[in-house]
Parts: C-alpha cells; structure tokens; sequence
C-alpha cells in the first residue's frame, strides 16, 4: 500500500491545533487562591508576549509546588509559545527538560492515584506540548505517537470529570485539525474525520469555561479561518485583543484575516503595526520578518500601489538570514521575484497609457 507523504507544515497545523491547551486554569482548581492567581498572572504574561517575565512567575510556581506537574507543565509551554512566537528552536533542549521532567512527575503520581483527573489533564497536556514540537524538529512518527498518548490521557481526564472544560478545548482541536487533514493522515488507523465534532467541543469550552476563554477564543476564530469564515473568526480575533492589546497571538489573525476579506489597506497597517513590534520587541530570525513582508507585497499590489510593492520585494530578496533560514523563505523570495516582475510590467502599461 502507497504512503500518502504529508508535509511538514501541515503536521504542525493539526498538531498546534491538539496543543492550543487553556494556559488558565479551571473555577474548581486543585490550588490555593495565591497559587490560582500566580498562575493567571504567569498566563496573562505569556498572552501578552512577556515571555521572560512569565518564566519568572511559573519557576516561583515550581518553587512553592516542586512534586506537582504544573510548574514544569507551565514552564515548557511559556517555551513553546516563545518559539513558536518567534519561529525558533533556540531554547529546545531547555523545553525538553521541563516537559519531560513534567511528564515524569505525571507518570508518577497517575500510579499512585490513576484517577485524579486534575493530574491526567496535565499530563495529558504535556505530551500533546511534547509531540508538537517533536514535529516542528522534523520527527514526525514520534510527534504524533506522543500527541496520542496525550489525546489518551485527556479523554481519561473528561470520562472522570466531564466538567474540565480546557480537557474538551484540546480535544476539539485535535478532532478539528487532525479531521481537517484526513485524507494525509488516513494511514494512521487512529486518525477519523470529527471536524463537525470537534468544532462543537470548541465552542462548548468557549462557552462553558470560566478561565480558559481566551485561548478558547484564539482556538475558535483560527479554526473559522480555516472553513473560511474570515468575518466571524475577524470578529473574535478583535474580542482578543480587545482584552491582549498588542498580542501578536491576536495581531497575526487579524491582519491574516483582513487579508482575506481583500481590505488591503486594513491589513496592509496591521501588517506594519507587526513589522515595527517585532524587530523591537523581539529577537529577529528573519522567518516572521519575510512573512510579514510578503503579505505586505501583495497587499500593495492589490492596491495599485507598484512602488511599494517592488520596494517589499526587494527587502525580502535582499534579507540577511542564516542558512536555515534562508531555505525557509526561498519561496518567499522567490514570490517576491515574480510580483517585483509583475509590477514593472503594470508599470510600463500605465507608463504606455499615458503618452
């Protein structure tokens, strides 16, 4: 039988969709007022792109809880979202050590009680964080046996307590994605078509949860962006950062979706509101930088404006990245070759017309 190959990119899609957990923490919680609210403050940290600082607040939460799951849990995702924020593997060998270390102390505590939902959700977390990232390193065998495992312990976690509404929010949107691209994925028997349903989990958690609205929300619109209701999921977008401003984890859906919806002015000031945030607030790989330029290349061509378009294409090809990236954004300069192309020749007919 043939192996349907499926790309890299759309892995990580299904596999960040399964990983969009809730970073907040459920109205029953298992902790302290003061440990609940250190929690939501490392939290609203990561939502706003403070990343350093979120880190500080979750080593405190490991040092107040150090045999508890959720320091560590906490510790790699604030990771995660910081290099999938600035499209980087930089700081990979430190993720692993906090999410195995989380997943150690899970397994450990689930065989001596395998019914505490509290630590099955967790855990269950945890191998969906580490198998996403095993993906976006390239191993995609094991990336989608640990996504699984955590898919296993969720469902453990809501056959327990059918309350734990962050539990449905994960498995809604790995029903979603992994249904999304099924017709990749069919060669692994695990793998069904439950988009409908997972959809109906998604908005069941946005609707239900108390403190997993946000990254509900942030879920939901991404995933009305994928069945292409670009005005709902902008609607949502908005609701987000309404509550994060400037969260690029908002700013991205925003300035995709006017996009979209062909307002390239609209999105063309998004585009450069992200441009500016990222090359001062961030590290600068030049993946994010190529991106936002390309969409802002085509959104000048969509308006007429030539000159600008070339000038973004020329900034693209002339981007002064590593090899690694560079092989990341070949299409994008090529692209820009080809609109810098499509603009001269606009050009010359305009030029053409007015003699």
């Amino acid at each position: 039988m043939k192996t349907t190959v499926v790309p890299k990119y759309i892995i990580t899609i299904i596999l960040l969709g399964s990983a969009l957990l809730p970073l907040r923490i459920f109205g029953q919680s298992p902790f302290s007022g003061s440990i609940d609210s250190l929690i939501c403050r490392g939290i609203d940290q990561t939502l706003f792109c403070q990343f350093d600082s979120a880190m500080s607040t979750f080593k405190i939460l490991k040092k107040l809880k150090p045999d508890n799951i959720a320091g560590n849990f906490y510790l790699a995702a604030t990771l995660q979202s910081k290099m999938m924020d600035f499209e980087t593997t930089s700081q990979a060998d430190e993720f692993y050590s906090y999410i195995n270390r989380a997943i150690d102390i899970g397994e450990t505590a689930i065989e001596i009680n395998n019914n505490d939902s509290w630590t099955l959700f967790y855990l269950g977390s945890s191998y969906t964080y580490k198998g996403m990232f095993q993906v976006k390193e390239g191993a995609l065998i094991k990336g989608f046996v640990s996504a699984k495992k955590g898919m296993g312990y969720l469902h453990r976690a809501v056959k327990i307590d059918s309350s734990l509404w962050d539990a449905y929010l994960g498995i809604g949107n790995y029903d979603y994605w992994s249904g999304r691209f099924y017709k990749y994925l069919k060669w692994l028997p695990w793998i069904k078509d439950k988009r409908e349903q997972g959809v109906r989990l998604l908005e069941l958690a946005v609707n239900k949860g108390t403190f997993s609205k946000w990254i509900g929300i942030n879920s939901l619109a991404w995933v009305e962006y994928d069945r292409k209701h670009f005005f709902k999921s902008l609607i949502l977008f908005r609701r987000g950062i309404n509550r994060y401003p400037r969260s690029r984890f908002f700013q991205w859906g925003i300035a995709d979706c006017l996009f979209k919806l062909n307002d390239f002015k609209d999105a063309a000031f998004q585009y450069l509101k992200l441009l500016k945030d990222i090359k001062n607030r961030t590290p600068n790989y030049g993946y994010n930088e190529a991106e936002i330029r390309q969409k802002l290349m085509l959104s000048y061509f969509g308006l007429g404006l030539y000159e600008e378009c070339i000038r973004q294409a020329d900034l693209i090809i002339g981007l002064n990245v590593n090899k690694e990236t560079a092989k990341r954004i070949k299409k994008h300069r090529k692209l820009a070759k080809e609109y810098k192309k499509r603009c001269i020749e606009k050009q010359a007919v305009i030029h053409a017309d007015q003699k």
